[in-house]
């Protein structure tokens, strides 16, 4: 009887060992399988090519969609005056003088909605060559919350002109543009610009992408 029982604990472990090493076996070839393909997959997408279509039509449609591409503002504040005096009375009799604190802000970018088909070259491989249009200034606006008359001197003998402070606002937008330009807002905005489009070609599978775009001294001596 205790033989009996003993051979049967015998059997029993020996099929334990048995199914162990079975388990064993088969998690070494699954394992090895995984390697093997893994391997092949590997091999495969390192020697042969992988190619990608990107249609320039499609191309210049999302760029087109950015439309005036606003990449570079700036926040101005300049000091105006204008004068009227005649030749022969003195000021404090005839005269009429202002001067004006104008606060305002400057935005620059690039007009995309001007790019054509021609402007947009297929390079070699995923590159791109990608031809801009100038900058340019988009908005310039005066702050009216922030800008004011700062003093304003009217001869005893004379009357305000009451359209003087209206000239006076609008050459103060002119020169919040100009101070734009001369702090470099154009070259800002080309920079900018080619920064936002790079992001937005490279998710469409392009590489490498060049721009050429117009010379912001060109772009001065033509304004």
């Amino acid at each position: 009887m205790n033989g009996s029982l003993h051979d049967d604990f015998v059997g029993s472990r020996i099929w334990r060992w048995l199914a162990l090493i079975a388990a064993i076996a088969l998690a070494a070839i699954f394992f090895v399988y995984g390697a093997l393909r893994l391997r092949r997959e590997v091999v495969e997408s390192a020697t042969h090519p992988t190619e990608t279509t990107v249609d320039l039509g499609a191309v210049l449609l999302r760029v087109r969609e950015l439309n005036r591409l606003e990449t570079a503002s700036m926040r101005i504040m300049t000091v105006s005056r204008i004068s009227q005096s005649y030749q022969f009375v003195p000021d404090s009799l005839s005269g009429d003088t202002i001067s004006f604190l104008a606060v305002g802000d400057v935005v620059a970018g690039v007009d995309l909605s001007t790019l054509r088909e021609s402007d947009i070259r297929r390079g070699e491989g995923d590159s791109v060559t990608i031809r801009l249009p100038p900058p340019q200034i988009l908005v310039s606006r005066i702050d009216n919350r922030e800008s004011h008359v700062l003093n304003r001197k009217t001869g005893f003998l004379r009357k305000s002109d009451p359209d003087m402070e209206g000239r006076l606002r609008s050459h103060a937008e002119s020169a919040i543009r100009n101070v734009a330009m001369q702090r470099g807002i154009l070259p800002m905005a080309a920079t900018n610009a080619e920064s936002r489009l790079a992001g937005l070609l490279r998710s469409l599978g392009f590489k490498n992408v060049r721009f050429v775009t117009t010379p912001v001294e060109r772009v001065k001596g033509e304004g």
